[in-house]
C-alpha cells in the first residue's frame, strides 16, 4: 500500500470511529432511556437494538428515529405491539451517527430471554394514583394533571397529553405500559419526571389500572358531552340562584313600598 492511499484511508477509519463515538453518546441520550444501556431492550415491551437484523438497514433506522414506529413487529422470537413516538428533535445527521452505532453492535446476539417476572398492579391503587389521591412516591406530578381517561373524574383531566383510556391497546399492555411508565419515552413526560420517576410498584398499578379502563365499555353519560351537560346545569342553577338573591335584595320601587304597608 502506497503512502498516497494509506492516508485517505486512515482519515476514512478515523472519521467511522469517530462518527461511531458521537453515536454511542447520541444514543445513550435519545435511545437508552428505553432500549437500555446495552440496547436490550425489555422483553415483551420494547425490542431490543442490539442483535436485531433490522439496525443493518441504515435507510430504516433513520427512517424510524425520524418517524417514530408502531407495533407489531418481532424480533428475536418475541412479539412487541407497542408505539415508538417520532423524535423531530434528533437531527438527520445525529440519526445517521446512531444508525452506524447500532451497526457496531451487530455481533452482540439479541438473546431470547423469557419476560421478567412482572410485579402484579393494583388497579385500585393506581387510579389513586392517577387521580392524585395518593401521591407519588418521588413527587412527580399525578398523570390526570395532563391526561384524560373515559369515565375517571368529573371533567376528565388534563387536555395537554393525550387521551389514556386506549393506551394499553396501542402501546403494548400492561407490560408495555409499566416500562414505559418508568422509561419515559415521550421528551414532555421524560422532563416532567426527570428526577422523579416512578417506582417499580407504582408504574405497574397505573399500568393495571389504565389496562382494565382500556378493557372496559366507557358508559354513555361519562362522555364529554354528558359531563359538560352536567357542568352547564350546574352553572344555570347557580346564576339562576344569584339572580334571585340579587332581586330580594334590590331597593323596593315606591309602589312595591305602599303595597306592602297597605298588606299591613
Amino acid at each position: 500500500m502506497t503512502g498516497k492511499s494509506f492516508y485517505p484511508l486512515a482519515l476514512l477509519l478515523l472519521f467511522s470511529w469517530a462518527l461511531a463515538q458521537d453515536g454511542k453518546a447520541l444514543y445513550g441520550q435519545h435511545c437508552a432511556a428505553c432500549h437500555g444501556p446495552e440496547a436490550k431492550g425489555i422483553p415483551g415491551a420494547i425490542p431490543p437494538l442490539a442483535g436485531n437484523p433490522r439496525v443493518q438497514d441504515e435507510a430504516y433506522v433513520l427512517k424510524v428515529v425520524r418517524e417514530g414506529l408502531s407495533g407489531p413487529l418481532e424480533v428475536g422470537g418475541m412479539s412487541y405491539s407497542g408505539v415508538m413516538p417520532p423524535m423531530s428533535q434528533v437531527s438527520e445527521a445525529q440519526a445517521r451517527a446512531i444508525a452506524q452505532y447500532l451497526k457496531g453492535l451487530s455481533g452482540a446476539q439479541a438473546e431470547a430471554r423469557a419476560p421478567a417476572p412482572q410485579v402484579q398492579g393494583d388497579p385500585a391503587l393506581g387510579r389513586a394514583l392517577y387521580l392524585g389521591e395518593r401521591p407519588l412516591q418521588n413527587g412527580g406530578a399525578p398523570c390526570q394533571a395532563c391526561h384524560t381517561v373515559a369515565g375517571v373524574g368529573f371533567l376528565g383531566g388534563g387536555s395537554m397529553g393525550k387521551d389514556l383510556t386506549d393506551a394499553a391497546k396501542r402501546l403494548g399492555g400492561e407490560a408495555g405500559l409499566a416500562a414505559l411508565l418508568q422509561n419515559p419515552a415521550f421528551p414532555v413526560m421524560r422532563e416532567a419526571y426527570r428526577g422523579k420517576p416512578l417506582t417499580e410498584a407504582e408504574a405497574a398499578a397505573v399500568a393495571a389500572f389504565l389496562a382494565q379502563v382500556s378493557n372496559e365499555v366507557p358508559r354513555p353519560f361519562s362522555s364529554y358531552l354528558g359531563r359538560f351537560l352536567v357542568a352547564g346545569l350546574v352553572v344555570l342553577g347557580v346564576l339562576l340562584l344569584y339572580q334571585a338573591i340579587l332581586w330580594q335584595l334590590r331597593p323596593k320601587s315606591l309602589a312595591e313600598r305602599i303595597q306592602s304597608q297597605l298588606r299591613r
